[in-house]
């Protein structure tokens, strides 16, 4: 092809049709390579022009792209060349702007809004380029419409209004900028209905006669309208609107309108008098267009009533009260009469009144009337003078009034006669007589000690007191006192003495009265006056008083105990000195009890002393006298401690010198000495050295001791010598006894070990090793973390500086390795895993290279779960590296390492896999000697507990240590068990888990553990409230769920786990069982209290203490505990380690008679006592001063003092409630005590243990045999009670075997506890008070109620005697909930419990419960758990309090009031919530929505209501971000949402770790989330927090499963056919056959034994669970694991074989209740039984019997008959098997 160019032009466009193109191409030359220019002319043709003007550029082209085809010239010798111009089109404004009318015609409404656009006018243009402007330029004189400028948008600028302006002719014009073009737009305007009727007047008013009733209905007046809309059709309608209209019933309307005229009419006869009528009618009249639907005008009219005569004067009051003052004038003005005529004053004298007396009073004497009263004022006045009121008081007179019309109305007035003080007063006594206690010191009483009363005739008097001065003996010591109701108090104002002989016989003085209100007036006519004598009592108000306030005594150390030391003595000055005095020593100041006084003030020595203990006793002793309140005076007695010689010296630190092996004999060590005796006494140094006697062979030829006199500035020192070369690889340590001899007379002599240890030297070549590492890692989280050096064989053991080592091939990336020490480091490890690692030691010295170790490294993590249920052991004699090791240096070869041992051993004990078994924790406790202390979890589809691990161990503790060879010193690690070691006091031990992990490195073994730390606390637990209550770790037992409030946490409880933090309560134990709960805590004082039921006169309720026998030579600590009931009597066994204490409770009625009873222990470091059902059986008899003399205790309470001198109460043994695991070590523990317990096991229930506050928790013991979770059996007694049919969730059965009763949870109500209760909600200044329909019992007190509130203070509950002296009173002190009470009504002896550790007004609902018995009374909130707890313990004076059944019961506050309606209410509880308010278990009604009970009516209500629901807090509230709104009950918070806490800067919302809780039970791992969290359970759990059990089995069927299963159904589906079709066979033959058997098997009967609700669940047979089978089967005694299918056990000779509780079956449900009186462990949910036969597994050993099968009822008769059958012939078979 011939090459083609391309040429570009620019055409104007459309310029002309002769214009021409100059292109200029390029033309190639062929032949030579070269190119010529050529000018080419193109002339345009008119067709491609048009062409191109019309078509392109009307489109808006902007380049064309034209094809020409060039014929060139002859010359040029080319062919014709195609070419392509491409043509731009410039545009240019050359058109202008046009509208496509000339003329536009729109309709506009007149309503018409303005400023939204009309309509849009478009202009055109032929340009491309063009800007087109629009205006109006006529026709818009007003500016009514305006145009967008750019737009052509028209709009209006104001309102159209057609009936000023019906038309618009704009002319719009449009511009580009150059070209102008215009339009015409006519607006045509249409009329709407914008213009409501108008009345032509404003106001229409008429005037007719008032009760016409003639000629109705009448015409009264006509409104007229006009409408602005005049062009719309007139169709107006009328309508009235006002007074006397009735829009819904017409008829009843007193006028009406015409709707298409408006004549207004009057229907009925109008009324203008009050009270039911008036002077004028005011109507509204509505004019609507559009025939009643358009718009409306409105007018009013007015209708005036003309008055008529109908109405009678009326007086407004029935009785009108004047007043006169009596001895008034003639003419005194009474009272002024008015009376009211409704008719109309203006209207003649139809108003106009006179008035007149009707029925006056005569006077007496004078016979002329005694009142008179003005005709035109109606005043009334006296007309006689001087009435008394003393002989009349009042009198009636009746006034008529009456208007001009004859019309009258009458009026009764009352008038009383005003008293005048005329009268004298006197008194009432002519001698008081009162006796009162001489005061305290200068304390003076600050009530009255006499109110007097006086008479007088006058009915106002303002009386004034005083005393007469010098009218007595005694008249200065007294004042006298006026009070607002007119008595007088004689208050003391000076001490009263009675110990003065001059006071002790009385006082007697004269007070005088005045009815004048000066005390000082003069006239004897206005006074009186009266005898007062005051005798005096005696009161305890002197403190003894010692002759000598301090004493010195000095002895010596070694002064024999029962020794005298001094005497002291001290008098008292009450009861004219004849005072009984105790005295005491200050337990504080003699802490070790080394004193003793007696009651005559005789101070011994009874227990040893030692001055290198304490030189020096600071003792304080009191006196205290028999006074009540008794008084107390203090004296100091010093006893000085003389050194007697006692102390053998000892070497003065632990000596551990170094010995280099292979080194000739030599001196390498000297020895100093100390001695803790006085060495001004010549008792300590000089000292003397020398080599024991009772070394041996091989010390005493290795080492020799000489004794350097002189030495250590002539303290004298011992010098050690070597006799010969050592080997440390033969023996790496020595222990040379050295004996130290003091210079005291006789001298003290004592041994001292010094270990010499022998220096390594590397004089062994090294071989390959292997190495294992056991690494233990807390929750995963190992960081960096050295696991132990690099192992190769090498004997020498201090030879690293010679060793170098590396990696075989590449590091391992979680590993680092110290190159130099061979150290290896875990640097991340995440999950449980092994490594096998491989490693190159080199060794410098003997030129070793390569030398090949291997490392294993097995890690392993633990958790929380598993620290809080370890057991543990301390060894003494072993260190923690000997513990692990595998390499024997004596016999120099590898064994199997302690641990290994100790964990098979354990494993066997406890009945599981070596695998289950972990020892996380080795740590050395002390060097020398070593002590080695080990913890340990076990995991057997779930961590046993520590109580259950620890309490088998002690039990094989001594077959332990004979396998092993270990002296295991404690088992359970307590830092607490040993008194005084750590703390003088309470002490709780706590483990904690320290941070690096701790390594154990034994060459060829190594152990990374858990570094921990058992730390002694000196604390009672149960008892400190120092920390702040956390959801970390979770309190919740049973798998509750933990709620963390702003002041408080609580616990949300599944159903049937009713304690405070979800314990199950109590436990049901059948006469041979037990369970092991977690030991008692060493307090200082305690308080243990537990609830039983039973009908067995003997029984063992728990037992605290030893599990074996004492064993010689080492430190056995014997104190225990034990309550039991022998003989139907309750008795307490305690020892702290120093003798046994017996206390029996002399009760008068046996204690197995199947009821509730209460047994209280309380003990402290001297004292215990014992209290049965807090002494409810006691006969009292109130007395004015101490009840104590007026009761006899004995039958509810024992009490006495412990064997010195220990004084804690040490165990770390289980306790052991209902029975004894065994009881064969009582015969050697109490070899010589006379006082061991019974041991009996315990048949019924125990329930509500509880210890310092603490409730136990039953649920799941540690081990158990015999028992059951609940207390099943009476809770049957309660299902099947004729009135209580189950108490279901929401109550518990309580009450007695003979009379079960539901108590419902607070909050509910209602026979079955299924109502819940309606709270009310109390107002400012609101009170409840009550009025009882019986006595409330003055010996024990209870109430309980619900609240909530946010307020700081408020009294919630009153109870007190008609004066308020005795009293009961809970109530919110200063945000803090407390009980105060008074029971002495003659002075204040205030008790107050307080809960100061927990704050209850957070809005939330609390549970507050309040018991006194006696002088014992007891604060619970919310359960009752710890902080929620207080009480008092002492039975001790006052023990009644008198309840006002009328007025002493009170709710909210108690009101005083100043008028009859005017009250304030004191220390009022507003803006809070009330519920379930009970009384002696009685319901108090709470108005408004139960005014009374059948116990209690509400009397008076003030400011209470119903509404107790908060509406929406949150509504219109905003928080500034990132807080949310926090609707709380009646308030709103800004708070960070769930699972989120604010930052420490409060700037952002960070998340809150719920891991750090440990929400994950049985071994799940947690994963925080943002926010909440997500737990991983361990196989066979499920549940948010791996709480539940997971049938594995049913998890991931097999295909051979499903199979089978589907088999099984085919099976069973052909067998019911079967049976199905023969039975109708049968039938078929037999038709008469008797079905009676039949039907007795399927009949209920409930008057049977055994019928009832349950007897249609009895053929149930999966509610018998199977028994467990027990076996012989070794030495030990394992924990017993229950298997699906059977269970075994080991039995022994000292031990009976337990059963641990289930608890793989953690269902939130409650403990079955079992069909059958035998008893069943449970364990699982659920029989294993799967037919009849099951019933053959007995529970126990020997022959089953099943005779008790004929005692279920008819329908087992043949189940009875049928085992009675099979045992006879399996009795025949084993006959045969075995004749003999």
């Amino acid at each position: 092809m011939s090459p083609v160019s391309i040429s570009n032009c620019i055409i104007n466009k459309c310029r002309s049709r002769n214009s021409l193109l100059k292109s200029r191409s390029n033309v190639r030359s062929e032949s030579r390579g070269s190119f010529q220019a050529k000018t080419l002319r193109l002339g345009t043709s008119s067709v491609f022009w048009n062409w191109l003007c019309v078509g392109w550029i009307t489109a808006m082209a902007a380049n064309v792209l034209l094809p020409i085809l060039f014929p060139l010239s002859d010359e040029l010798d080319y062919p014709n060349v195609t070419k392509f111009l491409r043509i731009g089109l410039a545009d240019k404004n050359d058109h202008p702007p046009f509208f496509e009318q000339s003329l536009y015609e729109v309709e506009l409404l007149e309503d018409q809004a303005v400023n939204q656009t009309l309509l849009t006018l478009t202009a055109n243009d032929l340009d491309e380029v063009s800007r087109m402007h629009y205006e109006i330029i006529e026709g818009n004189e007003e500016k009514t419409f305006a145009i967008g400028k750019l737009s052509g948008e028209l709009y209006l600028t104001q309102p159209l209004d057609y009936e000023t302006r019906r038309k618009y002719d704009l002319g719009l014009l449009v511009s580009d900028g150059r070209h102008e073009s215009d339009t015409r737009l006519i607006i045509h305007v249409l009329d709407v209905n914008d213009n409501p009727p108008l009345f032509d007047r404003h106001l229409y008013e008429t005037r007719i006669t008032e009760e016409v009733d003639k000629g109705l209905p009448k015409h009264i007046l006509t409104v007229t309208v006009t409408d602005g809309d005049y062009d719309r059709p007139q169709n107006v309608v009328f309508s009235l609107s006002g007074q006397g209209i009735d829009v819904e019933n017409p008829e009843n309307s007193h006028f009406h309108i015409v709707p298409s005229t408006g004549e207004v009419f009057v229907r009925k006869p109008l009324d203008r008098d009050y009270p039911g009528g008036r002077p004028s009618w005011g109507l509204t009249v509505f004019a609507q267009d559009e025939g009643g639907t358009g718009l409306v005008g409105y007018s009013e009219i007015v209708v005036n009533l003309k008055d008529i005569n109908d109405n009678p004067p009326v007086f407004s009051e029935e009785l009108y009260y004047g007043n006169i003052t009596e001895n008034g004038s003639y003419g005194q003005e009474v009272i002024a009469m008015a009376a009211d005529d409704y008719d109309d004053p203006k209207e003649g004298t139809n108003a106009q009144l006179s008035y007149s007396i009707e029925k006056n009073v005569i006077h007496e004497v004078t016979a002329k009337p005694i009142f008179m009263i003005e005709p035109e004022t109606g005043v009334v006045r006296t007309a006689v003078c001087c009435l008394d009121r003393e002989k009349t008081s009042s009198y009636t007179i009746q006034v008529v009034a009456m208007d001009g019309g004859g019309l009258k109305g009458t009026g009764t007035v009352s008038i009383q006669v005003q008293d005048i003080n005329d009268r004298p007063p006197r008194f009432t006594k002519d001698e008081w007589v009162i006796e009162t206690d001489e005061t305290d010191s200068l304390s003076l009483p600050t009530e009255p000690i006499l109110t007097v009363t006086v008479y007088d005739e006058d009915e106002n008097n303002t009386f004034a007191y005083k005393v007469i001065d010098s009218s007595g003996y005694g008249a200065d010591k007294f004042e006298m006192l006026t009070n607002d109701d007119g008595t007088g108090s004689l208050v003391v104002v000076k001490p009263l003495d009675f110990e003065d002989p001059r006071q002790a016989h009385g006082f007697r003085f004269q007070i005088q009265v005045s009815d004048t209100g000066d005390d000082d007036f003069p006239e004897s006519y206005h006074t009186a006056k009266s005898w007062v004598k005051v005798r005096l009592k005696d009161i305890n108000d002197n403190n003894p008083h010692f002759i000598r306030h301090t004493s010195e005594v000095q002895v010596l150390e070694n002064v024999q105990v029962g020794k005298n030391i001094v005497q002291i003595k001290a008098r008292d000055f009450d009861k004219g000195g004849k005072s009984k005095i105790s005295y005491l020593i200050e337990r504080l100041s003699d802490k070790h009890r080394h004193f003793h006084i007696d009651e005559s003030g005789l101070v011994t020595v009874q227990r040893a002393l030692d001055r290198e203990a304490n030189p020096k006793h600071v003792v304080k002793v009191l006196a205290v006298d028999d006074g009540f309140p008794a008084r107390t005076s203090t004296a100091t007695l010093t006893v000085s401690v003389l050194d007697v010689n006692d102390n053998a010296p000892k070497v003065s630190s632990s000596y551990q010198p170094v010995l280099p092996e292979n080194t000739p004999p030599r001196k390498f060590a000297e020895i100093l000495a100390t001695d803790a005796d006085d060495p001004l006494k010549n008792n300590g140094p000089p000292f003397h050295f020398s080599l024991s006697s009772e070394a041996s062979n091989e010390i005493k030829s290795s080492f020799k001791v000489d004794s350097v006199p002189d030495g250590a500035d002539g303290k004298g020192m011992a010098v050690i010598s070597s006799l010969r070369e050592f080997d440390r690889e033969v023996q790496k340590e020595y222990y040379v006894p050295i004996v130290v001899a003091d210079s005291g007379e006789p001298p003290m002599i004592g041994t001292s070990t010094i270990t010499v240890i022998i220096g390594d030297d590397n004089d062994n070549i090294m071989k390959s090793g292997t190495k294992d590492v056991l690494f233990y890692s807390y929750k995963g989280r190992a960081h960096d973390t050295q696991i132990g050096n690099v192992y190769v064989w090498d004997p020498d053991d201090w030879d690293v500086e010679d060793k170098k080592f590396t990696w075989v091939r590449h590091p391992h990336p979680n590993f680092r390795l110290d190159e130099e020490t061979g150290m290896l480091t875990l640097k991340y490890a995440a999950s449980e895993t092994s490594y096998h690692l491989k490693f190159n030691v080199h060794d410098n010295r003997h030129l070793q290279s390569n030398i090949e170790a291997k490392v294993t490294v097995k890690v392993k993590h633990i958790d929380d779960t598993a620290i809080q249920n370890a057991g543990s052991i301390r060894i003494q004699g072993i260190g923690e590296t000997e513990f692990i090791g595998k390499w024997n240096y004596r016999k120099r070869e590898y064994m199997k390492s302690v641990a290994d041992n100790f964990k098979e051993n354990l494993a066997e004990i406890l009945g599981v896999s070596l695998n289950d078994v972990h020892l996380f924790s080795i740590q050395l406790k002390q060097s020398k000697p070593p002590v080695t202390d080990v913890f340990f979890s076990v995991f057997d589809s779930e961590y046993l507990s520590s109580v259950e691990i620890n309490g088998l161990l002690l039990m094989h503790k001594k077959e332990i240590e004979r396998r092993l060879s270990l002296n295991i010193i404690m088992v359970g690690i307590n830092e607490c068990f040993y008194e005084n070691l750590h703390c003088d006091g309470s002490c709780t031990s706590k483990l904690e888990v320290l941070k690096p992990h701790h390594l154990i490195d034994a060459n060829s073994t190594s152990f990374v553990g858990l570094q921990t730390k058992v730390i002694p606390e000196c604390v009672c637990g149960a008892r400190d409230f120092s920390t702040e209550e956390s959801c970390r770790p979770n309190p919740c037992y049973n798998n509750g769920q933990c709620i963390e409030e702003e002041s408080s946490v609580y616990c949300l409880c599944p159903d049937g786990y009713d304690g405070p933090r979800c314990q199950m309560l109590s436990r049901t134990f059948s006469g041979n069982g037990f369970v092991w709960l977690p030991p008692l805590q060493t307090c200082e004082s305690s308080h243990l209290s537990v609830e039983f039921l039973t009908t067995d006169p003997e029984g063992l309720i728990f037992y605290n203490g030893p599990l074996l026998s004492p064993e010689k030579n080492k430190n056995f600590v014997t104190d225990f505990i034990a309550l039991e009931i022998v003989n139907g009597k309750l008795r307490l066994l305690i020892n702290f380690g120093s003798g046994t204490l017996l206390l029996g409770v002399n009760n008068s009625e046996p204690l197995n008679d199947g009821r509730w009873h209460r047994a209280d222990i309380f003990w402290d470091k001297e004292e215990a006592r014992l209290d049965l059902d807090y002494c409810m059986d006691v006969k009292l008899s109130e007395t004015e001063s101490n009840m104590e003399e007026a009761a006899d205790f004995s039958v509810c309470q024992s009490r006495g003092r412990l064997p010195p001198f220990n004084e804690y109460l040490n165990i770390n043994t289980p306790l052991q409630v209902g029975g004894l695991a065994h009881t064969t070590f009582f015969k050697t523990m109490f070899r010589n005590n006379n006082n061991v317990p019974a041991g009996k096991p315990f048949q019924g229930c125990i329930k509500n243990l509880i210890m310092n506050s603490q409730f136990y928790d039953f649920a799941h013991p540690g081990l158990q045999r015999n028992s059951e979770a609940g207390c099943s059996q009476f809770t049957k007694l309660c299902n099947n009670n004729a009135t209580v049919v189950g108490c279901g969730t929401n109550g518990i059965c309580d009450g007695s075997i003979h009379e079960p009763v539901c108590l419902c949870h607070p909050g509910w109500t209602g026979l079955y506890c299924d109502e819940s209760t309606v709270p009310s909600y109390f107002e400012e200044n609101s009170y409840i008070k009550y009025s009882l329909s019986f006595k409330p019992n003055p010996f024990h007190t209870s109430f309980q109620l619900r609240f909530r509130t946010w307020e700081e203070n408020g009294e919630l509950f009153r109870i007190s005697d008609l004066l308020e002296q005795e009293y009961g009173i809970l109530e919110i002190q200063d945000s803090h909930l407390q009980f105060r009470y008074n029971l002495d009504s003659v002075s204040l002896t205030e008790e107050v419990l307080c809960l100061s550790s927990i704050f209850v007004n957070n809005g939330e609902w609390h549970d507050v419960k309040i018991l006194r018995y006696g002088s014992v009374a007891i604060i619970a909130l919310d359960g009752g758990e710890g902080r929620k707890y207080n009480e008092t313990s002492k039975f001790f004076g006052h023990m009644f309090m008198d309840i006002d059944k009328q007025e002493g019961v009170f709710a909210g506050g108690q009101a005083e009031y100043s008028n009859v309606n005017i009250f304030t209410v004191h220390n009022d509880y507003k803006f809070g919530c009330i519920d379930d308010l009970r009384l002696e278990g009685k319901t108090l009604p709470l108005p408004p929505s139960l005014s009374g009970t059948q116990w209690a009516q509400a009397t008076v209500i003030h400011n209470i209501s119903s509404e107790c629901t908060s509406p929406s807090q949150c509504l219109n509230i905003t928080c500034i971000a990132p807080l949310i709104c926090k609707d709380l009950w009646m308030k709103h918070e800004c708070g960070c949402p769930e699972g989120t806490l604010l930052s420490k800067d409060n700037r952002v919302c960070l998340d809150h770790d719920e891991c750090l809780s440990s929400p994950c039970k049985n071994g799940g791992i947690c994963h925080n989330l943002q926010p909440s969290y997500i737990c991983q359970c361990s196989h066979g759990y499920t549940g948010p927090n791996c709480e539940l059990t997971q049938d594995i089995s049913t998890l991931n069927p097999s295909m051979p499963a499903l199979a089978a299963v589907v088999v099984c159904v085919i099976i069973i589906f052909a067998l019911v056919f079967v049976i199905i079709f023969c039975l109708r066979r049968k039938r078929q033959r037999s038709p008469k056959d008797n079905t009676s058997n039949m039907k007795q098997e399927t009949t209920v009967k409930y008057k049977e034994k055994g019928d009832g609700e349950g007897e249609v669940t009895i053929l149930d047979l999966t509610a018998l669970p199977a028994p467990n089978v027990v076996t012989n089967g070794g030495n030990f005694i394992p924990r017993i694991v229950q298997d699906k299918s059977s269970s075994s056990g080991i039995t022994s000779v000292d031990v009976v074989v337990c059963k641990r509780e289930g608890k793989k079956s953690v269902t939130l449900q409650k403990p079955p209740n079992w069909e059958d009186l035998r008893n069943y462990a449970y364990e699982g949910g659920g029989s294993t039984a799967s037919s009849l036969s099951s019933l053959g597994s007995g529970t126990d050993s020997g022959e089953q019997s099943f005779e008790y099968l004929a005692s279920w009822g008819p329908c087992f008769l043949r189940l009875a008959a049928l085992y009675a059958e099979c045992d006879s012939e399996e009795d025949d078979e084993e006959r045969a098997r075995d004749p003999s």
